[in-house]
């Protein structure tokens, strides 16, 4: 039982079902509109379900041989929470990375088929691309400057971007549907960007706060990350830009929903921007490993209630 819990651990079971929760509010939320045209308009659900368990699968092998080849940063960084050696043997990591991929692709590849057909190549390949970033950023790209972190902030953005292109994909083969859902399909790529961006600069945020959270393991085994380079009060200066980028976005956002009257959606988001000013005193007064790990925890929240936008569209 022990080890059942320790593997939810090790594949980060909340953030797993924070990526299928975000997929299934693109699906259902933004995209619905859609099916007003015609019933036929959405990929068949279980399709698009088996696509969601695919990059749930992938990510978790992601996790997985990222602890793999984390093993001696870890013994610093964490050392309470180290699983691999202690709970699992590294030849375990590695097969249950080797099955979790495979299942993950394979479910990937069958979503494809059932609703790409003759196209189902052009999915599958991202899946490919995803996986060898996750396997090349645990390798190599992790102890690289920013290149790591941009790398982790694309793969939850693929995340929110992924089920509007399984939709193109999928009406590209009916161009007479297509042609009829254009404007719609236009009007709805504007919001996905907007969380898609959302995503991916929030998730960049947390990634560097997490950088500053593990500084001495990373210093100690040669990561070249932005606070073993730049040191603590750069970091919190870079920080302070991107926070000032998400905000400049959300308040784009929030104008565009103030002009739809969509006001439930609007107050969430002004509600995330007060986190956001939150967030920049919280960064300001951080000094060691809790401060930024209680950082951490707060741009995960707030990822969850902006997503959870959505929900009133």
């Amino acid at each position: 039982m022990n080890k059942i819990k320790s593997f939810f651990k090790l594949i980060r079971w909340t953030n797993l079902l924070m990526i299928a929760i975000m997929m299934l509010l693109v699906y259902y939320c933004l995209m619905s509109p859609l099916s007003y045209y015609y019933s036929s308009v959405l990929p068949p659900a279980p399709a698009f379900l088996l696509l969601v368990m695919s990059l749930v699968f992938i990510v978790a092998g992601g996790y997985v041989i990222n602890d793999y080849f984390d093993v001696e940063i870890d013994k610093y960084n964490k050392p309470d929470k180290l699983l691999i050696t202690k709970v699992f043997s590294e030849k375990d990591a590695i097969f249950s990375y080797r099955i979790l991929t495979f299942v993950g692709l394979s479910l990937g590849l069958a979503s494809s088929i059932v609703a790409l057909n003759v196209k189902f190549y052009m999915l599958f390949a991202i899946l490919i691309l995803l996986t060898c970033l996750l396997y090349s950023y645990s390798r190599t790209y992790k102890k690289k400057l920013v290149l790591g972190n941009i790398i982790v902030s694309f793969s939850v953005a693929i995340a929110v971007f992924l089920p509007y292109l399984f939709e193109i994909l999928y009406l590209s083969e009916n161009l007479l549907l297509l042609s009829v859902c254009k404007e719609i399909v236009i009007t709805i790529v504007y919001f996905v960007l907007i969380y898609t961006m959302f995503a991916f600069l929030l998730t960049f945020i947390r990634e560097i706060v997490k950088d500053a959270e593990d500084v001495d393991g990373d210093g100690r085994t040669h990561c070249r990350t932005i606070p073993v380079v730049y040191g603590i009060s750069k970091t919190k200066a870079i920080l302070y830009i991107f926070v000032l980028l998400l905000s400049i976005l959300l308040l784009a956002y929030g104008y565009i929903l103030f002009k739809m009257e969509l006001y439930v959606t609007l107050a969430i988001i002004m509600l995330v921007l007060l986190c956001l000013l939150f967030l920049v005193v919280k960064i300001y007064k951080a000094n060691g490993k809790r401060d930024f790990h209680s950082l951490s925890i707060m741009t995960k929240i707030m990822m969850f209630i902006g997503l959870l936008s959505m929900l009133f569209l």
